[in-house]
Formats: C-alpha cells, structure tokens, sequence
C-alpha cells in the first residue's frame, strides 16, 4: 500500500491513478499528523447477469420482437368476438 500526502496525491495524480489501476492501493494523509483520511482502490466490475421474470422463470429464456409495436389496430383486433 502507498501512502502519500494531499501536495502529493495532487502533484502526481496521473502517475497515481496508473498505480490504481494496476491493482494498488493509495492511502491520502493529511495535516501535520498526516492522519489517513482517504484510501483509493481499484473499482472491481460486477459481472451482469441476464434478467429472466419471475413469473415465467421455469419456461425458458425470455425475449421480444424488436419489429413489434403496439397499435389499436393491434390491440382491438378481435374485439367483436368479446362483445355479447
């Protein structure tokens, strides 16, 4: 772990964030005590995981027709067949 001072995390910032990114931590001191009040650390990517609804998880993989779009025409297409 790198510890370093606020006039020297500013001063050398580019170089520190390429030490982040290879996997190093950095601790910032401050004040006279030089007090660790900051640590940065890589951000590890959580992997995405493809969403399948609960209602129909035991049916097999989900998906939509890109090319269809709700319509009246569509959407009332049979409506005499419900009309008594």
């Amino acid at each position: 772990m790198i510890q370093m001072t606020v006039g020297d995390f500013k001063a050398q910032f580019s170089l520190v964030l390429d030490k982040v990114l290879q996997g190093e931590e950095v601790q910032i001191l401050y004040g006279r005590s030089k007090k660790a009040v900051a640590q940065l650390t890589k951000v590890e990517e959580k992997p995405k995981k493809k969403r399948i609804p609960g209602l129909y998880k035991d049916y097999g993989p989900y998906w939509e027709d890109e090319n269809f779009e709700f319509t009246p025409e569509n959407l009332f297409d049979n409506m005499d067949d419900l009309l008594l």
